[in-house]
């Protein structure tokens, strides 16, 4: 568990502390217990505590701080990169890079990912390959969520939050024993705002606007967990969770002109009021909506057998993300998308795994099933062709369905061990051998027009052994350096809802990195690392036309240097700076960009990767100090900066995001006892206008640059009562 300190604490012992007084944080990324500074490879945690701090309540907000990494959200489906390295892609049934699991469980959906970030005790990220403990999808990296779990004694706590945009948060948690040897937690969370963005329909009959707003958020969370001791060495685990949205949460800004390929798209919505591009005011036809509903069970059985600890976890979840949205950016509709997947994934996994202490080898061993079946939607309506094609522009003409179903199930062996070599020297060794099966149908038809695919894709497999190889060196208690060599790879699969039948290959990387942990002086801890990638068979997206196409066909090269301190230079002072620099580029790729094909075929070696800033910096400052009556006082900032940013292969100018600063500051005042708290927060404090994502759009709309923006100044008030 997670210990965090209360900013009036004393700063611990040298041999248990983080550097900033924060007491050390023992992790189970590694998939065995162990205190984060005794883990040889790149790792960042962020305690409840400090997530509290710096305001961070979602994915997003995390990585404003984390600088290895970047987020944008599309269509209510959170798309990670670390280091660089990620999934750019928009289609239904696509795998993220990175493994997100929640209590040990895989999340395989990316709408999935941005609900577990609830009532979380820590948030643990691996950056590199993991391949050998976490297999498929995790060529850029594993973050770990931890829930608060049951505690013996009785706990509790409850928070409301208030702001601008109407925010009303609540949030509301209760733990303790129901027997002797049985204890659980329940929270319910529901957080609600109106609109960022504003929906401009056109005018009334008396020249009034008609105005709604889109980006709103309602939805309610809600965990429940017991944790039942039968005897002294047997714990049972069994958890449950729920999240459900109503809301107008997925809307598109138009970013720039595009291609202006399409005249009949253009005189379509020439017909009525075109919004601004990179506007917070956009034009629509319709009301967007999202409603999303996931659910999901866990149970995990774990046996001590003194000296190590035998689990057994299954797992069953169901995600449900639906929505529906104009794409055109006019009072006339000319594009209109619905997206819908309905998941069902099973897991099971058993591991085997040494304790924290006592162990002079370090191992983890275990075998893992995966099951996931996944029916998927992803329609577009397209009325300012219905003329052109003789029809009626309704949805019996002119509706493209690129639908399908995707069928995976994954069965794998891994193993992990620690050596040591003497009294400083360790090594490790690891494998993971893995196979994946994958089926599905596929079915592109343009209603009204022509049937351009319906098949059945026959089941095909893919096999990879990822082996992990490291030295760790201890040359006194306080210092840790490192050195290892890993391979992850991505798996494979069918691109549904398109005319390709042939399946996509996996993708691979090759990891070197060499890093170092080390205490500097009796109050601050130094993290550094630097690190090469070898990237091959990337999956890379075109657009064809009008139909997405995922090809193997890109090598890359990623080199980069990663830095954070943490330091409390005075008792109610502490500093945390951090630093990222990534050349990450494609050292092949040849390919024809469908939106110039008169350019012929392109060499786009050299060219930035998506997703990959070549600078992230960042930097918070926090201060406590008391006051009357045994109140204190703790206010912090935090700041990023992020260099220029591409999210196109191609290095297109319509499909960048200029350098920025984000900013963002609480002050938070504690009660004497630090049961009370009351704070006042405001994120994105210069409120900056800032894309997370671009994308340019097909043929038959114009080939216009379409995004998401990141969110604008919110601030509020929040009220915490624990007991």
């Amino acid at each position: 568990m997670a210990q965090d300190a209360e900013p009036s604490a004393p700063i611990v012992s040298s041999d248990s502390r983080t550097g900033d007084g924060e007491a050390e944080i023992v992790v189970t990324a590694q998939r065995r217990p162990a205190a984060e500074r005794d883990v040889a490879a790149s790792i960042d945690v962020l305690g409840a505590e400090r997530l509290r701090r710096s305001n961070v309540r979602t994915f997003e907000g995390l990585a404003r701080i984390e600088t290895g990494m970047q987020l944008t959200a599309y269509q209510g489906e959170t798309q990670l990169f670390i280091r660089g390295v990620g999934a750019v892609t928009f289609i239904g049934g696509f795998d993220s890079s990175i493994s997100v699991y929640s209590d040990g469980v895989y999340l395989s959906r990316p709408s999935a990912i941005a609900p577990a970030f609830f009532d979380v005790d820590r948030v643990e990220v691996l950056k590199g390959p993991q391949g050998t403990l976490y297999g498929r999808n995790a060529t850029a990296g594993a973050i770990s969520l931890v829930s608060r779990g049951p505690t013996e004694n009785w706990t509790g706590e409850a928070s409301v939050t208030a702001g601008n945009y109407g925010n009303i948060d609540v949030m509301g948690a209760v733990g303790g024993p129901i027997t002797s040897n049985l204890s659980f937690r329940w929270a319910v969370g529901s957080n609600n705002h109106s609109g960022y963005t504003r929906l401009y329909f056109g005018r009334s009959t008396d020249g009034g606007e008609i105005i709604r707003h889109a980006e709103d958020q309602h939805d309610v969370t809600t965990h429940l967990s017991f944790r039942w001791r039968p005897m002294a060495d047997v714990t049972v685990d069994l958890a449950g969770d729920y999240y459900r949205a109503d809301d107008r949460a997925v809307v598109f800004h138009f970013s720039g002109p595009g291609y202006d390929n399409s005249p009949l798209f253009k005189a379509r919505i020439g017909m009525g009021e075109v919004g601004g591009y990179g506007s917070r005011q956009v034009s629509t036809s319709i009301l967007p909506y999202n409603k999303p509903e996931n659910w999901g069970v866990r149970g995990t059985v774990a046996v001590d057998l003194g000296g190590s600890t035998l689990s057994w976890t299954s797992a069953y979840r169901r995600t449900r993300p639906r929505n529906y949205d104009d794409l055109t950016n006019s009072t006339v509709l000319g594009e209109s998308q619905f997206k819908q997947e309905r998941a069902e994934q099973l897991t099971q996994d058993v591991i085997l795994a040494s304790d924290a202490d006592g162990a002079r080898i370090r191992y983890v061993a275990g075998l893992s099933y995966f099951r996931e079946r996944n029916a998927i939607r992803n329609e577009f309506f397209f009325p300012f062709l219905a003329g052109y094609f003789g029809g009626q522009g309704v949805a019996d003409c002119c509706l493209l369905k690129a639908n399908g179903s995707t069928e995976t199930d994954t069965w794998a062996a891994f193993g992990e061990a620690t050596l040591p070599l003497g009294s400083k020297l360790a090594l490790t060794l690891g494998g993971r051998y893995s196979q994946d099966r994958h089926a599905g149908t596929n079915l592109l038809d343009f209603v009204g027009f022509a049937l351009q695919n319906d098949a059945r894709l026959p089941p095909v497999r893919f096999r990879s052994f990822t082996p992990k190889a490291g030295l760790e060196y201890r040359p006194t208690a306080g210092a840790l350096v490192f050195a290892t060599a890993a391979r992850g790879f991505k798996a494979g699969g069918y691109n549904v809802g398109s005319g390709q039948n042939t399946p996509f290959k996996p993708e691979s990387i090759w990891s070197y990195e060499v890093g170092t942990k080390l205490d500097v002086g009796p109050t601050a801890y130094l993290r550094a690392s630097a690190f090469h990638y070898d990237y091959s068979d990337m999956q890379v997206q075109d657009v064809d036309a009008n139909t997405v196409l995922i090809r193997n066909a890109a090598r890359a090269k990623i080199d980069g240097v990663e830095a954070s301190l943490t330091a409390r230079p005075a008792r109610s002072l502490s500093l945390n700076l951090s630093a990222t620099y990534l050349h990450a580029r494609f050292s092949e790729y040849r390919t024809v960009n469908t939106k110039t094909p008169q350019l012929g075929i392109l060499d786009l070696s050299g060219n930035p990767l998506p997703q990959a800033p070549a600078f992230k910096a960042g930097a918070g400052v926090e201060r406590s100090f008391a006051v009357a009556g045994g109140w204190s006082v703790t206010a912090r900032g935090d700041a990023t900066w992020q260099d220029r940013v591409y999210f196109s292969a191609f290095k297109d100018p319509r499909a960048t995001q200029a350098a920025y600063w984000w900013l963002k500051a609480r002050l938070t005042l504690v009660a004497p006892g630090g049961r009370d708290r009351i704070a006042a927060f405001v994120d994105n404090l210069t409120d900056a206008r800032v894309f997370s994502n671009i994308s340019i759009t097909g043929d038959l709309d114009g080939s216009r640059g379409s995004g998401v923006l990141a969110p604008p100044r919110t601030y509020g008030l929040q009220i915490t009562r624990h007991w």
